[in-house]
């Protein structure tokens, strides 16, 4: 250790000492030394510092939360996955989806009656037969119903007939290979399409569903009256805008008595656009375990099956429920075949039965796997009014470069689909003489790939997609395909046409558009007047009266007229109008619940006088208008079937004026 004395200097009195002392001197108080505290923080400081501790610990739960859901939602749906031999079975008849995530569902809802065993089908039928098809390519849902009385070839297995017969009795007559494989058998046989996915539930199982989301909100049409023990189901529904639960549900999408199997398709889609917006609302990030708790508790009552056997994954169920969730408006499609393509008759067994030529069925299909988009914020050309939003115009045919593959097995297919596009103004591109034009594998389908580096040619594909028919799919650009593209200049799309491909293109002829035509609409006030007038004291909000209404239309003689409260602190005051000598029913609403579900996602809007008029349409068809204000909201609603035409739905809105003027 170091001194402090020197040499020289202390108490020593040698010859280097002084003689003085060695302490120090006295200049003060001593200090002691103490190690420097942290430096004084300010608030802000403190406070993010306590916030990246939160975070912290956020993401730990999270982390450890989100691997219970994944291990919670993998547990649930095994639970799902086909256990029903018949239905393991069917799975084996299914086709993988596209790679572009394009999927086409079977759902089959069927009357399983107890006591006939889990699988035996015997006196059971498929209640309801609906395909929906999911394309995340132009982000839409189609729907798809077939009437159950639809008199068709029917399908046990294989490319055999095995009967005539009404398309839901392949459930039950088809013995070992009947249920869910001869209706996947049948319904690809008459639509010509390949299904990816099965999903069957009994009644139960829709009962269960609705009370599980504590009902669903839907629009009734009319009064639904069938008494106990008189034969057929009972149903008692009041007409107008409301929750209805599992058995009132199940009891409305089942109910054909008093019209025909063809309104029932109609009720069943309206009922899973109305799920659709149910599930959409009630499952959220706020619920996170909602999904998997709903689906677990439909085991035993609901089975999905997919190409290739086992449970849907995780990742499949997320993509399409995020399509279906995120699913812009106007892009939910209906289809259906048209009314006056049926023919009915009885069957020598004394069966009343339908039929339609396969030209209609035909082309139902082609509407169902093409859905006509909106252009953004625009509407069918009968609306009139001012609409919001810009139109996405088509590229110019010379701006869309393509080269064209041959995925097929005809010699020069693609030499003579490239003339084909040159003459319809493309700008075709070809490879060098010392390259064949042959796509990488021979494939059945004909497959539009784009560019995604290069901007507008997902349109351009969109645009080529029909030329080539309805076996055709879009897709983007493969590591197989890319370099032949380089080597043809880095054109926007690359067909590879398949060995279904004809060798003609499907180009639309040239038509005039047609005159609008007028709306079919007669005197209003003289129906209507005196029925909401009588209910001008007992609202809240201003009563309006239509003006116009559907030619001969009438109000209806069971319960025209209804004032209710759909929600509490609410009310509505429903007009239900029928059109004499048929079963064709549309209303008019006015409610002061301006926030209802039914409400959400206009498909555009219109500008009338000042006011603001929410049009809702399917395929291009207004199945609603709402006006809105700030006191009350006033709707007119289509047919089931929407049967009034564009023009009419608008002359009936547009006459809505306040009673007494």
């Amino acid at each position: 250790m170091r001194t402090t004395l020197k040499r020289g200097i202390g108490r020593a009195e040698g010859p280097n000492g002084n003689g003085r002392s060695a302490l120090p001197p006295l200049l003060g108080p001593i200090a002691r030394y103490r190690q420097p505290g942290p430096p004084a923080r300010s608030l802000v400081a403190l406070v993010v510092r306590g916030f990246g501790w939160f975070v912290l610990a956020v993401a730990v739960v999270a982390s450890g939360v989100g691997g219970g859901i994944y291990l919670y939602t993998h547990e649930t749906l095994a639970s799902i996955a086909p256990h029903d031999v018949a239905t393991k079975h069917a799975a084996q008849k299914l086709t993988l989806p596209a790679p572009n995530g394009t999927a086409i569902a079977l759902i089959a809802g069927y009357d399983h009656r107890a006591g006939t065993g889990t699988n035996s089908y015997a006196g059971s039928n498929s209640d309801t037969l609906m395909l929906v098809r999911a394309d995340p390519t132009n982000h839409t849902l189609s729907l798809l119903s077939l009437p159950r009385d639809l008199y068709v070839p029917i399908y046990c297995k294989g490319d055999t007939v095995y009967t005539q017969d009404r398309i839901n009795s392949a459930w039950a007559v088809c013995g070992a290979n009947g249920g869910p494989y001869a209706a996947v058998d049948t319904m690809e046989h008459l639509t010509g399409l390949k299904i990816n996915y099965l999903i069957t539930l009994d009644f139960r199982a829709f009962k269960m569903l609705v009370n599980r989301l504590h009902g669903v909100y839907m629009n009734v049409d009319r009064r639904y009256y069938n008494p106990p023990h008189q034969g057929w189901a009972q149903i008692n529904l009041h007409p107008g805008y409301q929750k209805l639960d599992g058995g009132q549900a199940l009891s409305y999408v089942r109910f054909r008595h008093f019209d025909s199997d063809l309104y029932r398709t109609g009720r069943q889609q309206l009922f899973i656009e109305a799920l659709k917006s149910r599930l959409r609302s009630s499952i959220s990030l706020s619920n996170v375990f909602s999904l998997p708790s709903l689906i677990g508790a439909l085991k035993g009552n609901l089975e999905i099956a997919k190409a290739g056997g086992g449970a849907v994954t995780t990742h499949e169920l997320l993509s399409y429920l995020g399509l279906a969730y995120h699913l812009p408006a106007g892009h939910l499609f209906r289809n259906a075949i048209p009314l006056d393509q049926f023919h009915y008759f009885t069957t020598t067994a004394g069966a009343a039965v339908e039929s339609a030529p396969q030209s209609a069925i035909d082309q139902t299909v082609h509407e169902f796997l093409n859905p006509n988009v909106p252009s953004a914020g625009t509407g069918p050309g009968q609306a009139g009014g001012t609409q919001h939003g810009a139109k996405k115009h088509p590229l110019a045919k010379k701006r869309i470069s393509v080269l064209v593959l041959n995925a097929g097995t005809v010699a020069g297919e693609a030499s003579n689909t490239t003339y084909l596009l040159t003459k319809q103004g493309y700008a075709t591109k070809t490879l060098p003489a010392t390259v064949p034009a042959n796509a990488p594998a021979e494939t059945k389908q004909t497959t539009v790939y784009y560019d995604p580096v290069q901007p507008k040619a997902k349109q351009a594909a969109q645009q080529l997609e029909p030329l080539f028919g309805s076996n055709t799919r879009i897709a983007q650009m493969t590591t197989a395909i890319a370099p032949l593209a380089k080597q043809a200049g880095n054109p926007l799309t690359v067909v590879a046409v398949g060995t279904s491909f004809d060798g003609k293109l499907v180009v639309p002829a040239k038509v005039e558009p047609a005159k609008l035509p007028p709306p079919q609409v007669s005197d209003g006030v003289s129906v209507a007047s005196a029925a909401v007038g009588q209910y001008a004291g007992k609202v809240h909000f201003p009563l309006m009266v239509p003006h116009q209404v559907a030619a001969g239309s009438q109000l209806s003689t069971d319960e025209g007229t209804r004032l209710f409260r759909p929600l509490k602190g609410r009310q509505e005051l429903a007009l239900t109008f029928t059109i004499p000598g048929t079963v064709e029913y549309w209303q008019v609403e006015e409610t002061d619940w301006n926030s209802a579900p039914i409400l959400a996602s206009p498909s555009y809007h219109i500008r009338y006088h000042g006011d603001t008029l929410d049009v809702y349409t399917t395929s291009g068809v207004i199945q609603m208008i709402a006006l809105r204000t700030p006191k009350a909201t006033y709707m007119v609603l289509n047919t089931i079937l929407n049967e009034l035409s564009n023009s009419t739905m608008l002359a009936i809105a547009k006459s809505l004026t306040p009673i007494g003027k």
